[in-house]
């Protein structure tokens, strides 16, 4: 209960001073057992907060992903890490998956914030037709990338302050809040990494497993997470 009303209140009250349309809080109660989700990567566990109030496709797009099972080595994987502010991986259904377990990825993008309706985005070169599709990510928001609606590529923002120069092009569905777990995020800093037009990729892909996680759960985890 203490760590969802961390949430509440360090994310809404960021979210609240880049989006005031009254959808900052957190919907999804403590003692829900898919409230959030656990990377479980080899360098520690990466726990997410689910935020279906910013984008119920997407979670529901990511809960089915655990359902089906079909989240594996060759298909979730991080694979780009851009210090201090952007991990970056892949979620999505492996191609050896039995096709009528195939999880296909949410084509509906994120709420746009009243407040930004109306705000002009400027749109990069690989998104020329961008929208709003979320609140200004701030520390520990996890979004899809490359103006998807649904990724299936997603990048965690650990950006000390919020990503104003990507205004509301992200759609946004999760958020990290804990210490261990932005600890864990900081191992992939440390690894090794090639230049790929500007990107930097990390030279071995890490493959993670996507787990549901409920209150005790996530306890447990950010527990092991310290002690990695």
């Amino acid at each position: 209960e203490g760590a969802a009303a961390k949430v509440r209140g360090a994310v809404g009250a960021n979210n609240s001073a880049a989006d005031s349309d009254g959808k900052a809080a957190i919907t999804a109660t403590a003692n829900a057992n898919d409230d959030y989700i656990t990377l479980q990567t080899p360098h520690g566990n990466i726990l997410i907060v689910l935020r279906p109030d910013l984008s119920p496709e997407s979670v529901h797009y990511v809960r089915s992903l655990i359902k089906s099972q079909t989240c594996t080595d060759q298909s979730c994987r991080l694979y780009r890490a851009e210090k201090p502010g952007i991990l970056q991986g892949i979620l999505k259904s492996g191609t050896d998956a039995d096709p009528l377990k195939v999880v296909q990825p949410n084509k509906v993008f994120g709420r746009c914030p009243e407040k930004y309706r109306d705000v002009k985005q400027d749109c990069p070169s690989h998104d020329p037709n961008c929208g709003c599709h979320g609140p200004i990510m701030v520390k520990g928001d996890v979004g899809w990338a490359g103006g998807s609606a649904g990724g299936p590529d997603f990048f965690i923002n650990t950006y000390e302050h919020p990503a104003k120069h990507w205004q509301n092009q992200h759609t946004v569905w999760g958020h990290v809040d804990d210490n261990a777990s932005l600890a864990t995020i900081a191992k992939y800093w440390e690894l090794p990494v090639k230049n790929n037009g500007g990107m930097h990729m990390l030279m071995e892909e890490v493959p993670f497993q996507v787990v549901a996680s409920g209150k005790i759960s996530r306890m447990l985890d950010s527990i092991r997470s310290m002690l990695h």
